[in-house]
């Protein structure tokens, strides 16, 4: 209840400082009926990256989102954060409970929101995907859905009140993928196609 409560006031919040919009909500609201282990991989510029894929995602159960632990040293932060989903992450140390939570929030069809770069870049330069999401797709047997965030400023970056656009993209579905099968090679194969879905968003909406 806390949880929708939260979403709201910052959904309401959100659209008085940014100029929000989204495209292919039709994707993930079909996630939250068809039952299907998912994972939400979007690109990362901003701290508040989370707040507006929670938003654009809308009503359904709680995401858990994997955010850095550096956001919770602020009480306050760390409160809201956390009603939204986020779980404090500690860079570089393969924290074993925050990963086992991810796989059984997934396994559960709760679904997960992971960064796959593991840190922030810079505007509209991404950096290089790390293997933790494909992973964890890879464990649960779950779709990875290629989310773009765009920040519509002249460097790309977060400024307050500017035009903020997320894009659900189209999903890799484990059978096309074929992740669960542990490969390598398939996991380099997904890595190429995020980063090329990445590029077509940012291409078609920027």
């Amino acid at each position: 209840m806390i949880y929708v409560v939260v979403v709201a006031i910052v959904s309401v919040l959100f659209r008085v400082l940014f100029s929000f919009e989204y495209y292919g909500k039709e994707i993930i609201d079909s996630y939250k009926t068809n039952g299907r282990p998912y994972i939400v991989c979007p690109n990362h510029i901003s701290a508040i990256d989370p707040v507006f894929v929670v938003i654009a995602r809308g009503r359904g159960r709680k995401l858990t989102v994997m955010a850095k632990e550096e956001l919770f040293k602020i009480k306050i932060l760390g409160w809201f954060f956390g009603k939204l989903g986020a779980i404090p992450v500690a860079r570089g140390t393969g924290d074993k409970a925050v990963l086992e939570k991810a796989i059984n929030d997934v396994a559960d069809g709760a679904g997960a929101l992971i960064f796959p770069e593991g840190t922030r870049g810079n505007g509209n330069d991404m950096g290089k995907l790390k293997s933790g999401a494909f992973a964890i797709a890879a464990q649960t047997k779950a779709d990875i859905i290629p989310v773009r965030i765009i920040y519509h400023t002249k460097d790309g970056n977060m400024k307050l009140f500017c035009r903020v656009t997320v894009v659900f993209g189209t999903p890799l579905k484990i059978e096309d993928t074929q992740l669960d099968t542990g490969s390598r090679q398939k996991i380099r194969e997904a890595k190429a196609l995020m980063e090329e879905a990445y590029a077509e968003m940012l291409e078609e909406y920027r």
